[in-house]
């Protein structure tokens, strides 16, 4: 399994490292820990007001040299986040072949392309950055990556204070989708600790009068499946907007992660749209969200 870790050095990013013991990953792996240096960002230094001085004083030199010393700063910054990462998921899996690599440019942009190039099974990224700009921002690298990568991604919430050996509790979205098939054929692939359970949730959002019929069908599927391989499961059928019961009934049983298959925007405009369930989940889920997509596509 190849696994591209984005990492901004931020809490958020931190917690999805230890929350990468919780998705149920193989003993042996391949992963790229990837920070990226965002130079176009306003430095959060007081050097900051001596940069504008001198810029307003017309010290164009000054200006282009302190701009230069900011560039080296962040990537340097972004080199020692990659470097601490990488031995931070080493130490939680040994048996992993784990480097780093740092990049400068936009974060979701840089990820993606690096994506594209290195082609894992699965991105995993923090939620949130590493201030309350960087939130609203990249308030949405997380979102980003997830609506315009081809790959599965994981958007993780980690919570650092959870006690790992807790038994794990996973919400697998479903519906008759071939998207939602890939989700669950992700978590039958994954090896996961004794005593895990599954909640297979199917909601009804009113749009097609067959949903109970080919829809269960699916779910029928994926509880036999999942059950085969020793994890406790248990179906629920709901009506109403997918995006709401699924964050709902995830946070009232406290699930660890949920995992939805994800669509693929054909157009600009769906991505500016983003009406999709997955982008909701991402957005506003309490625990972390998988979106599945199948890599052959």
């Amino acid at each position: 399994m190849k696994i591209l870790i984005g990492h901004d050095g931020s809490q958020s990013a931190d917690a999805a490292l230890v929350d990468l013991q919780r998705a149920g990953l193989p003993v042996e792996a391949e992963a790229l820990v990837v920070s990226v240096a965002d130079v176009m960002m306003v430095p959060a230094t007081p050097a900051y007001e001596l940069a504008g001085e001198a810029l307003m004083s017309r010290r164009v030199t000054a200006g282009l040299v302190y701009a230069q010393r900011q560039t080296e700063r962040v990537v340097k910054e972004a080199k020692e986040f990659a470097n601490r990462a990488k031995e931070q998921v080493r130490s939680y899996f040994p048996h992993w072949n784990v480097r780093a690599e740092t990049l400068a440019g936009s974060a979701a942009f840089e990820l993606i392309s690096k994506a594209d190039e290195w082609r894992p099974d699965l991105i995993v990224v923090g939620s949130h950055g590493r201030s309350a700009v960087s939130r609203f921002i990249l308030g949405s690298v997380s979102k980003k990556v997830v609506t315009d990568s081809d790959h599965s991604v994981r958007v993780s919430r980690g919570n650092l204070e959870k006690d790992l050996n807790e038994p794990l509790k996973l919400v697998v979205g479903v519906d008759a989708s071939a998207e939602a098939e890939q989700a669950v054929r992700a978590v039958g692939s994954r090896v996961w600790p004794y005593g895990t359970e599954v909640q297979i949730i199917a909601v009804d959002d009113g749009s097609s009068p067959m949903f109970t019929l080919t829809a269960g069908r699916m779910v029928a599927w994926a509880e036999n499946a999942l059950s085969l391989i020793g994890l406790k499961t248990s179906v629920v059928w709901e009506k109403g907007d997918p995006r709401r019961v699924l964050i709902d009934l995830a946070q009232a049983w406290d699930a660890d992660s949920i995992f939805v298959g994800g669509r693929r925007f054909s157009s600009a405009l769906e991505r500016f749209q983003l009406g999709s369930v997955a982008t909701a989940l991402v957005t506003k889920a309490h625990c972390s969200v998988e979106v599945v997509r199948n890599r052959a596509n």
